[in-house]
Formats: C-alpha cells, structure tokens, sequence
C-alpha cells in the first residue's frame, strides 16, 4: 500500500514538472519569444529537478539526435549528476552487507566524507591494509527499488505518449533502451569488467592509456574498490589554460604535459581500440581522463563503453575511407548496410540529403589543420547521424557511442591542441585500415592508378570478409 502510495505521489510530481515544462515550451516562451537554446535549459533544468533516473535519461536523450534537435542535445549533454550525499551510517550499513565486514575491518582509513556524489553513488577515499590508495564506490541505498519505480512509470507515460502524439520515434522504444542502460551502469561488476578489459587490450595497444586498477577482492555489484587516480582532469587543465591559471600551468610543464601528444593518444587509442578491437571508452569527457604525474592518461568511469562487431568494423572502416576520399556513394551504402535491412522508403531523398554533407565536406579538402576544416564543415559525423536517424534508420548503439565519442574528442583537439594537421587524423585512420597496404607497395606506379587499382581491391577484401 505503501509502495503505491508513494509512487503515486512521484507520478504527481513528475506530472507536475511535465505541465510546467509543456506550458513553458507551448505558451510562455512563444508570447517572449525566447530561443531554441533557452528552452533547452528549461528542459535541462527540469529534468535536474526530478533527479536520478530523469538526470541519467537526458544522458542518453544527449545521444538521440533522431529524437531532439541539435540544440537540446547539447544542452543535456551538460547535466549534472551531482546531489547530497547519503549518510554515513548507510555507506557502512551498505559495505558490510556486500562485503560482510565493516570499513574498520577492511580499510585502515576511510573517509566517509565522499569525494563525488551522484544520482546512483557516491565516492570515498580509503586506504587498504597494505598502504594502497583507493576510491571505494558504493551504490545508494534503494536505489535499484527507485530506478525500477521511475522506470515502471516511464513505461507507462511512453505508452500514453505514443498513443496520443504518434511520433515518427516511439517514445516506448527509447525507455526500454534507456532501461538496458540503466541496469548496466547499476551493476558494479560489470563496469569492473569493462575496466578490466579496457585494462587487457592496454597491454596490447601499449600507448600510455588505461582505466584504475580494480580490486575484485573487495567488489560486488553494489561496492566498486579501484585504484584512487591522482592529478588532473584534462577539464581541469582546459580551465587553467582558459583562465591563465599559471600555478597549475607551470606544475604541468613541470610534469612534460604537452597537449598535442596527449591529443594524438586519445586519437589512437579510440581508433585502435575500436577498430581493432572492436571495444573503447565510449564517453572520453575531459571530467573523465586524467593525466597524472608519471605522465600517463587514465580513463575514469566505465559505466559506457562501445562495442563493434567485426562487421561494423569492416564497414565504418569503408564508410570513413569513402568519405575521405570524396566518394559520396560507397560512403552512403557503407552507412546503409550498417543500418541493416530495415531501410525507411525515402531512401533516395536520404541520398541526397547524404550528398550535400559530402560535399561540404569535399569542399573543405584544401584547409591545412583540423580546426580550420571543422569551422568549415561543423560536425559532420553528428550531421549525418541526425540524418540517418530523422529518417527512420536503425543505427547501431556501439555506431552511435563511436560518433559521439570522436565528436568528444574532437572538443578535445580545438582545446588543447587546435593546430592538429588533417592529414595526421587521415594517417591514424589508415593505420588502422586495410588502406595501410598502399604504403608498403612499389612507388613506380602513376599515384591515381595505384589508388584506384588498391580501393577495389580492399573493397573485394572487405566484401569477403561481410560475407563470412
């Protein structure tokens, strides 16, 4: 009785914030005129004040182009997922029920004020017995109890949405994808999984970039005992370059920090982890990588990753290498065949639509850094996943986290290293790409031919390798 008296008075307050939210969108700002980008901070702002699940679904909405414009997109992409910690003796009551041991036990000190604090936990630092740092991640409590809750009722809210508006995109489809999401990033073992794994291919991939050490010893799925990652975030350097803050320049120059290097790490690592091995980081925020001071860069919270099948791999690979070399039709079939088989039937006006992006882009060929050729261009891997997916395509979620990861880094580049050179991104895709052939054969041949003779060839390579 309980239950359902409080999830009725929830419903209310979300029904509550939704009226106000709709009357603001509907009426007020249409009477003041206000534009797109403030309604979006409306949204934004709404959505904060339903907290938890409504802060984690604006998250995922930040990666739905199909569903909202540009503009709103970016504005969630800023939520904030910071709210009061929860008492001491909950952090305790909580440890000592997943690891049967209390924190005095486990740890010769533990802070129990906590250095983060989230919508589903918050972060302490302790030390192990044997003198070692750690960041301990414990789980609300009843927060699993909450999630189902407020999803129960979004469920519910989609199913009346979908009814009544009949939207293009069903809402319904959004919050069982959002629900999958969510139970992941509850479930601590799996992140530590990721870590570990993201930690597996570093010993292979060997360029400077890994995750915290994870201690499994003290893990479940409510309780996340990692390696405390000391140094600073490159937000926190972007920052002090913004704002001149010497006292963290100069400790930087003390530790060889040197943003071109660490620009061309982060390009690599996304590149030969997803291209390779078909797994990255997918959410390399600036809040998530640390450089600490032995020089190395260390990404934090695994709660999204990327994955890529063999196939998609194959096929971005295509599609990046059309695009690149001005080939509007094998770029616009790679994306087609990535979206599978349930193509919408405006497929050719889709084409055109895919065609002025490509020539944009063509058109910016000549420009000698990165920077100068997005000021041109804008985001085009953004442009042409909002183009795909305005239109009824099902985009892939690993395609979708790859697009938004390098549009992350590519805020990376502008800021702390804008006079990267376009053919150094060019040379890091084709490191990874069967395109690398090229390099290693006779110079003798005409340029053009060999090129020619080369891309049909590595089309009937990749070809054989989809048909596997």
């Amino acid at each position: 009785m309980r239950s359902k008296i409080n999830q009725f008075l929830r419903l209310g307050e979300i029904v509550s914030v939704f009226l106000s939210f709709s009357f603001y969108i509907f009426i007020w700002s249409k009477i003041k005129n206000d534009p797109e980008d403030k309604q979006a901070v409306f949204l934004r702002l709404s959505l904060e004040k339903l907290g938890s699940v409504f802060v984690k679904l604006g998250q995922m909405l930040a990666l739905r182009p199909d569903f909202l414009s540009d503009t709103y997109c970016n504005e969630l992409y800023k939520l904030l997922d910071k709210v009061p910690p929860f008492p001491k003796h909950y952090v305790e009551e909580i440890i000592n029920r997943e690891l049967n041991s209390t924190t005095s036990e486990l740890f010769s000190k533990f802070d129990f004020t906590p250095i983060a604090s989230a919508s589903f936990a918050q972060v302490h630092k302790a030390y192990l017995r044997d003198g070692s740092v750690v960041a301990v991640k414990v789980q609300r409590p009843n927060v699993k109890k909450n999630v189902d809750s407020d999803l129960s009722l979004l469920r519910k809210i989609a199913l009346i949405a979908d009814v009544i508006l009949k939207p293009a995109n069903k809402m319904i489809k959004i919050v069982e994808e959002f629900e999958i999401w969510t139970k992941d990033e509850l479930d601590y073992q799996l992140e530590a999984a990721n870590i570990e794994r993201f930690n597996e291919l570093e010993n292979i991939v060997k360029d400077g970039i890994r995750g915290p050490r994870v201690y499994q010893k003290y893990s479940t799925n409510k309780v996340l005992v990692m390696e405390y990652v000391d140094g600073y975030s490159l937000s926190q350097i972007i920052q002090a370059k913004r704002d001149k803050n010497t006292v963290i320049l100069n400790k930087l120059k003390s530790l060889n920090f040197d943003g071109k290097l660490i620009v061309n790490k982060l390009i690599r690592n996304t590149l030969e982890m997803s291209h390779i091995h078909g797994f990255f980081h997918a959410d390399p925020h600036p809040a998530n990588v640390i450089y600490n001071e032995k020089g190395e860069l260390i990404f934090i919270d695994f709660g999204i990753v990327g994955t890529l099948s063999k196939k998609e791999r194959v096929l971005i690979l295509r599609y990046l290498r059309s695009m690149l070399t001005g080939n509007s039709n094998d770029a616009f079939n790679s994306l087609v065949s990535l979206c599978g088989e349930n193509t919408p039937n405006n497929l050719a006006e889709v084409r055109k639509g895919y065609d002025l992006i490509s020539e944009k882009l063509v058109s910016t060929f000549d420009s000698k850094t990165y920077l100068a050729q997005q000021k041109q261009s804008g985001p085009i891997l953004v442009e042409v996943l909002n183009l795909l997916q305005r239109n009824g395509f099902q985009v892939p979620v690993g395609i979708v986290r790859y697009f938004k990861a390098f549009e992350t880094i590519e805020g990376l580049i502008f800021a702390l290293h804008p006079e990267l050179q376009i053919k150094n991104m060019v040379k890091e895709f084709r490191r990874v790409s069967i395109l690398n052939i090229i390099d290693s054969l006779p110079t003798t041949l005409e340029e053009k031919s060999l090129n020619d003779i080369m891309l049909k060839l590595i089309s009937s390579i990749e070809d054989g390798l989809l048909l596997r």
